[in-house]
């Protein structure tokens, strides 16, 4: 396919002059229309996901932008498809005629296809954030705040059971499909027929479903083995054997024959659900999910439009922390680093200080509490001289190992200290302080200076009430998840799910903005008198 349209620049004739009429001013609509021109890219920017010479494609700008009103007025395709044909305000905002028939609502499903074959998953995200910093709307290192959310899969967890039963029938119908005539050979009625349907244990008591279970992964053995012996050679490399291969071996550990795990396991590889195999179960407060965890940067300066700056989707077990390197790391590759970024404890660490400072961004974010020891025994509670390199515990005895502990190349070395053995064990509060033979020891972080100015920060009155900035991202995620649908995954599998993320995030950065340049005119400033 190749680009042989693109959309008009000026709004056409018949559809300004009646939008004019009918739109108010402050329309999202309207103004997105009427400021096209210095909000989006040409189609000329789209030219290396499409061939030279070919059928003539839609506009790749159109299809962008339909995606983007999509997530904004939260619509399946085929009515966003519908709604480029019949509503004024989107004709208005797309620059379309009057008379413009539309597109099939296939056509925003290629699209998407062809924005993930090319890798350019985030590619009118950032375009989008490119045309803001020209304007003059996102400052130059001001002020960011970040948080994360749980986003839910588009399937549910299936009981051990139903995990096992429906990934032997996903990969018997994927078989089924690319070598009909090898199923029909080799796999006897009886077995296809069994798992033809998707099977339940609704109804059944537990001495029911040990004894289904065991006989389900003595099927699935059976039906891998036959598919290494004889199948074609692209049957046995088709996803849904490999995953039917996995949810097997972590099921079944102990192999074919052998009863399955006695608790049924989790964690950062297991499979969930042959339907989506990278979503993964996690538990918050004691509250479990299956699906990601999305992580949102917006700015928050003052006298500024909040924009959302960075979304990226992740595994569900993905921890805050490991996190914001990456975060930064986008950031600074889109010339937007800011120069203060909140986060919540979650992300905070004498690491990510440093390593902030070294791009110039002040982390800001409080600390975990000191924890190493029980309370009136923690490292606080020591008194600790650097100078002498001793230290005196809470009943007075001193310290009689100083020594330096290996950390990696990047990191200055850390401080080991002990106390006698001997002297531990005849204290009054030995199985308070330690219960250890060898004496009680602490360990001095490698950034314990940074770290105690930070807690000594965070006791300030002034350092409580800036850190005020960093709630509103929670009303940030709050907008997108209940006004926009971002908790509830669209799409299955963690590249489209990141389309949905981004083309989300540009939806609430276009809604924000007219709204900024509607606000002088709905909300006129009036000038103090004296």
């Amino acid at each position: 396919m190749s680009l042989q349209w693109q959309l008009s620049r000026e709004i056409p004739e018949d559809t300004a002059s009646i939008g004019r009429a009918i739109l108010k001013s402050e329309n999202t609509y309207r103004q997105i229309g009427e400021r096209f021109d210095e909000l989006f890219p040409t189609e000329t920017l789209f030219a290396s996901m499409y061939e030279t010479t070919g059928r003539g494609a839609i506009s790749p700008l159109l299809l962008a932008l339909v995606t983007v009103f999509q997530m904004l007025e939260r619509l399946p395709d085929r009515v966003a498809a519908e709604y480029v044909i019949s509503r004024l305000d989107w004709k208005y905002a797309l620059h379309l005629p009057l008379t413009y028939t539309g597109f099939h609502f296939t056509d925003l499903y290629h699209f998407r296809e062809r924005l993930l074959e090319h890798g350019k998953e985030r590619w009118v995200f950032d375009q989008f954030l490119t045309q803001l910093k020209t304007l003059g709307l996102i400052k130059p290192r001001g002020q960011m705040r970040t948080d994360s959310t749980h986003l839910l899969a588009v399937v549910q967890r299936l009981s051990q059971l139903e995990l096992i039963t429906e990934t032997l029938r996903v990969a018997l119908r994927a078989v089924s499909t690319l070598a009909a005539a090898w199923v029909e050979q080799a796999i006897p009625p009886a077995f296809r027929d069994t798992y033809a349907e998707r099977q339940s244990e609704f109804g059944l008591k537990d001495t029911q479903v040990q004894p289904r279970l065991v006989q389900a992964g003595k099927d699935g053995f059976w039906f891998l083995a036959q598919v290494e012996q004889s199948a074609p050679s692209a049957a046995r490399q088709l996803p849904e054997v490999e995953t039917l291969r996995t949810v097997l071996e972590q099921q079944f550990p102990s192999g074919e024959g052998q009863p399955p795990t006695p608790k049924r396991p989790t964690g950062r590889d297991i499979v969930e659900s042959p339907h989506e195999p990278e979503a993964r179960y996690g538990i918050k407060r004691g509250k479990g999910w299956l699906g990601y965890k999305t992580q949102v940067t917006e700015t928050c300066d003052a006298e500024q439009p909040h924009f959302v700056v960075d979304v990226e989707v992740t595994s569900a077990l993905a921890n805050d922390s490991p996190e914001l390197p990456n975060i930064q790391t986008r950031l600074q590759e889109r010339d937007l680093l800011p120069s203060e970024q909140y986060v919540d404890q979650g992300y905070m660490s004498g690491d990510h200080m440093v390593a902030s400072a070294n791009l110039g961004i002040n982390l800001m974010g409080k600390l975990l509490d000191d924890t190493q020891g029980p309370a009136g025994f923690r490292q606080a509670d020591f008194q600790i001289n650097e100078a002498t390199q001793q230290a005196l515990c809470p009943a007075e005895q001193t310290s009689t190992v100083w020594g330096e502990r290996r950390t990696p190349p990047e990191r200055p070395p850390a401080i080991q200290i002990r106390f006698d053995g001997s002297a531990c064990q005849v204290c009054a509060f030995f199985g308070k302080c330690t219960t250890s033979v060898h004496g009680r020891s602490l360990t001095l972080h490698p950034y314990r200076a940074i770290l105690q100015a930070r807690r000594a920060e965070m006791q300030s009155e002034s350092f409580r009430e800036k850190l005020h900035v960093r709630s509103g991202i929670e009303g940030t995620v709050s907008e997108l998840v209940r006004r926009h649908g971002f908790r509830c995954g669209r799409y299955r599998g963690q590249s489209k799910l990141r389309l949905q993320a981004y083309f989300t995030a540009m939806a609430v950065d276009l809604k924000r903005l007219t709204s900024w340049w509607a606000q002088p005119r709905l909300y006129p400033t009036v000038a103090a008198t004296g």
